[in-house]
């Protein structure tokens, strides 16, 4: 008697996603945003050496420093409540042609001969705060050009466009200002225009954030987005470990380059090293995609840490600039794909009307940790020296990493991993083009902290559990 072979058994529910490349909306999205970060590049670093040449002044270089770091901690989150009551796609377009302008102001006072360290500061100040608009929108306008199944796949796409604009961004601007101090503003001009162009080809969000209530005072909305971020105790805790890794991270850049001065190394050695660090964040972005279908965020918050747990000592024993290219490479690839999966993490999760408010929430965390981490590591460098800075640093990532090991893995973890995966459904999942996949059975909708309406969710859960 012959038997017949019997073959696999076909998978139910899945199907062969479209390339993101397919996706019109995605490209112009992406390749805008693309060229509307390159400009920042070009003039972010700019103002530095705009103001150390012309004036030779660090405290004015120092200022102006500081004031393009400040919309970071000032911004965000009213600029979170804006971006949730207006057309995000409108917002970007806005927050291109203000840049624009006042870039232009520099390149045409420069045509003139002319700087002033107030004008260097303004501007500075008014790109970054248009900058945390913009990234804000462009976050939320994801959901709104790709299927909720290639969330994942579109922000690794995205963060391996900022690492490799980084990458290049920063040495372009510098050898541009070796060629004239007007062309890296100019150019970043042109970028400007570039990108507006393309996003007015962009079509309009297809489930625009829902209208609010009027009389609704901002301080309402932003604790709403507070407490949404606070109501999920998964959610913040994975976000409060990450801001604490990268208040370490902040001082782990700072201790280096001090180091490399102790040893009699150059200042070009720094750049090197950063490089390395740029390159090993760009190769994570690019693998950031395949991790997060394969692993689950707790896992990778797990893993993450105890990688870096057992690799950041070795800068305690190896201060050699190799070494210490090594080492950045590795934990700027690791970073790079736990920002990818916190990020898919989060806009996976979050309301489409709550996009604005619980990006900045987390912006601002982010941002707050990164300034304590490089304002108190220098006082410890006065205080004990570069050696035992990196073991305290060392020391602090040790713990993370137990932490993370223990609030990860306990019963229940992958319960809550899996509750709050189930993504709310909106018709920025179904794309008009390519065709869009079966939409399952949804049930009645939820109500979220704020009192409006949630989005529904889907019964079709990602799969968390690795």
């Amino acid at each position: 008697m012959i038997r017949k072979r019997r073959g696999r058994p076909k998978a139910r529910g899945r199907h062969k996603l479209p390339s993101l490349r397919s996706y019109r909306d995605f490209r112009l999205l992406w390749t805008g945003s693309a060229m509307s970060v390159m400009a920042e590049r070009c003039s972010g670093m700019a103002f530095t050496l705009l103001v150390l040449w012309h004036t030779g002044s660090e405290s004015a270089a120092g200022l102006v420093g500081f004031a393009g770091l400040l919309p970071a901690l000032l911004v965000q989150l009213p600029a979170g409540v804006l971006v949730d009551r207006l057309n995000r796609r409108r917002v970007m377009m806005t927050c291109v042609v203000v840049r624009m302008v006042a870039v232009a102001t520099v390149a045409v006072s420069l045509l003139g001969d002319t700087v002033w360290v107030w004008h260097i500061a303004v501007v500075a100040f008014v790109q970054s705060s248009m900058t945390v608009f913009y990234q804000l929108s462009e976050r939320a306008m994801v959901r709104n050009v790709v299927p909720s199944r290639q969330l994942g796949a579109a922000m690794a796409t995205n963060e391996a466009r900022s690492r490799g604009v980084n990458f290049v961004g920063h040495p372009a601007s510098g050898a541009m200002f070796g060629l004239s101090a007007w062309v890296p503003f100019s150019t970043s001009v042109a970028l400007y225009l570039a990108s507006l162009v393309t996003l007015v080809r962009l079509r309009g969000e297809r489930q625009p954030p829902r209208p609010r209530r009027t009389g609704r005072r901002m301080r309402s909305e932003v604790a709403a987005g507070l407490n949404w971020v606070w109501g999920r105790a998964y959610f913040r805790t994975a976000l409060l470990i990450i801001s604490v890794s990268n208040l370490v991270f902040q001082g782990l850049i700072l201790t280096v380059a001090v180091v490399i001065r102790e040893d009699g190394g150059a200042a070009g050695t720094i750049g090197l090293i950063m490089a390395a660090g740029g390159m090993g964040g760009l190769c994570g972005a690019l693998s950031g995609g395949w991790l997060n279908r394969r692993l689950a965020m707790r896992q990778i918050m797990i893993v993450a840490h105890t990688a870096w747990a057992v690799v950041m000592p070795t800068a305690v024993f190896f201060r050699q600039a190799p070494a210490l290219g090594v080492l950045f490479y590795i934990t700027s690839f690791i970073g790079a794909t736990v920002t990818v999966s916190g990020m898919s993490y989060q806009v996976r999760i979050t309301p489409n009307d709550m996009q604005g408010r619980v990006g900045s929430v987390v912006m601002l965390l982010v941002s707050g940790a990164s300034s304590l981490g490089a304002l108190g590591t220098g006082y410890l460098l006065e205080a004990i020296g570069s050696r035992h800075t990196l073991a305290a640093l060392s020391a602090v990532m040790a713990v993370l990493a137990l932490v993370a090991a223990v609030v990860f893995s306990r019963a229940g973890a992958a319960q809550e991993d899996r509750a709050d995966s189930i993504e709310p459904l909106d018709a920025a999942h179904a794309p008009s083009e390519p065709a869009a996949l079966p939409a399952p059975d949804v049930p009645a909708p939820a109500s979220v902290v704020d009192g409006t309406p949630a989005d529904p969710l889907t019964h079709e859960a990602r799969r968390t559990d690795g």
